[in-house]
């Protein structure tokens, strides 16, 4: 279980936050802050392992507040109405940047990306919640083969099952690890991993065959074989 703290001048952007931190199995919303001087007591004093920030604060503007509880090394994720301060939002390390006003969806993706950089090591490997119907299901990441999409629904396949959600292929590709995963066309993600041949038009992973489009070959075959391949 995550515990996350808001901090928003705005009453109504504090319940937003509300509203959409009860949906997600795994945090709980533990306070919320009208200004950034009665959060500092909090990251003090109580377990914080998630901040949700906004910028234009009245007392002491979110980026200043984020250098100045840097050393405590709290994740956090920028709440704000301004996209010009995205490139200094994430020059603090901020772990996102959610622009009002904020979709559930791309909410569900920073706490996702919270989850797997806090999950210890003894847990096993990382994984995210996704909303399959009215259900909550743990994707494991590494038992993920591949991701096709269909408009804003997602098939995520493992190696032993078929989750589905809805979700769109660009939120589902920031959340995923970017290391381990790459983009081989319009409607597929790809494991890295499970790669087990490239050709011109597609790749093959597990038993299946993936099509690979040409604006995606070169970066694909750079990530799998370290160099130039023509």
């Amino acid at each position: 279980m995550l515990h996350a703290i808001a901090i928003d001048d705005e009453p109504a952007a504090l319940e937003v936050l509300q509203r959409y931190a009860a949906k997600v199995p795994f945090l709980e919303l533990t306070h919320s802050f009208l200004s950034t001087s009665e959060a500092l007591a909090c990251l003090h004093t109580q377990r914080v392992d998630l901040v949700f920030l906004d910028i234009e604060m009245p007392d002491l503007r979110g980026l200043d507040f984020a250098r100045l509880v840097a050393p405590l090394q709290k994740p956090i994720v920028f709440t704000t109405a301004y996209a010009e301060h995205a490139v200094e939002g994430f020059s603090l390390q901020a772990l996102d940047y959610l622009l009002k006003p904020i979709e559930f969806g791309r909410f569900l993706q920073a706490c996702n990306r919270a989850y797997a950089q806090g999950l210890p090591a003894k847990e096993g490997p990382p994984g995210i919640f996704v909303k399959d119907g009215y259900d909550w299901i743990r994707v494991n990441v590494e038992q993920v083969l591949y991701i096709q999409s269909d408009t804003n629904l997602l098939f995520i396949h493992e190696q032993d099952r078929q989750v589905s959600t809805r979700m769109t292929i660009a939120d589902m590709l920031a959340t995923l690890p970017a290391q381990d995963f790459i983009r081989v066309h319009k409607s597929y993600i790809v494991a890295l991993k499970a790669i087990r041949k490239i050709e011109r038009h597609q790749v093959t992973v597990g038993t299946a065959t993936i099509p690979l489009a040409e604006s995606y070959r070169e970066a694909l075959q750079n990530r799998l074989l370290k160099k130039n391949v023509r």
